[in-house]
């Protein structure tokens, strides 16, 4: 099996409408903030590419959560 590649996760909180489809589908990487408007990132070190943090890009409607290479 081979290991998951490593990314960064960049997310656009200005761009971010608050939706919370990032916080549910990965909720160790992303949580919403004390108002409930915009999406925070947790996590700021390199981490494995899930299935999950890739669907997360893909869903996310105002394309505001972007993967770069470790």
């Amino acid at each position: 099996m081979l290991a998951a590649k490593p990314v960064k996760v960049l997310l656009d909180t200005y761009e971010c409408n608050g939706c919370g489809g990032c916080a549910e589908l990965c909720p160790d990487i992303f949580r919403m903030d004390e108002t409930g408007d915009k999406a925070r990132l947790l996590v700021a070190d390199c981490l494995p590419l899930t299935p999950e943090l890739a669907e997360v890009v893909k869903l996310c409607a105002q394309q505001c959560i972007v993967l770069e290479r470790c």
